[in-house]
């Protein structure tokens, strides 16, 4: 019997939002000014919409396959609000009014995605973005001055890697729209 290979590893997987570089600039200046120091690196932020955990090869192949034909949907996510969950110590931005196509769009991937096998989490999906970890609290109490106006048209399969000093999310593939 022969060992795994490398390759054949399981990679902790999940689906997110992933900015563009305007929108990321401008969600890091939010993180840098409420977070300093505890704030998420710049490349990290994102918003993820499925948390895929260990995946092996072949339940990747089955995750993508069911992912194949996402039709296009466009919105625009306005983030205009801080919160904070203390037992994580997570401080995050997101949406006043999380447009009702996101949560029917993450319904949909759950749906796809369950026919493969996956566990969808328990705990209902919230759309944000994490600023900071290990934030003491609380959430700013005044809103960002202008909210990030965030053209949304695609998903993106992102992969966590651990490297010396942390992790790193590589972005694995993109669909058009949010399925």
């Amino acid at each position: 019997m022969s060992s795994p290979s490398i390759t054949d590893a399981p990679r902790r997987l999940f689906l997110a939002l992933w900015p563009e570089e305007a929108e990321r600039r401008r969600l890091a200046d939010l993180a840098a000014s409420v977070a300093g120091r505890r704030r998420v690196r710049d490349d990290h932020l994102h918003l993820t919409l499925v948390f895929l955990g260990a995946t092996a090869a072949a339940r990747l192949a089955g995750y993508e396959a069911a992912l194949a034909d996402l039709p296009t949907l466009e919105l625009e996510l306005v983030l205009d609000h801080y919160g904070y969950w203390p037992q994580p110590r997570i401080l995050w931005l997101g949406s006043s009014r999380t447009p009702p196509e996101l949560y029917e769009r993450v319904a949909d991937l759950h749906r796809r995605l369950r026919g493969c096998g996956f566990i969808p989490e328990r705990r209902a999906f919230q759309a944000h973005i994490t600023l900071a970890r290990k934030f003491p609290g609380p959430a700013p109490a005044q809103p960002p001055t202008a909210p990030v106006r965030w053209p949304v048209n695609e998903v993106a399969l992102v992969e966590s890697l651990r490297e010396e000093g942390g992790v790193r999310y590589q972005v694995l593939r993109r669909w058009p729209g949010l399925g």
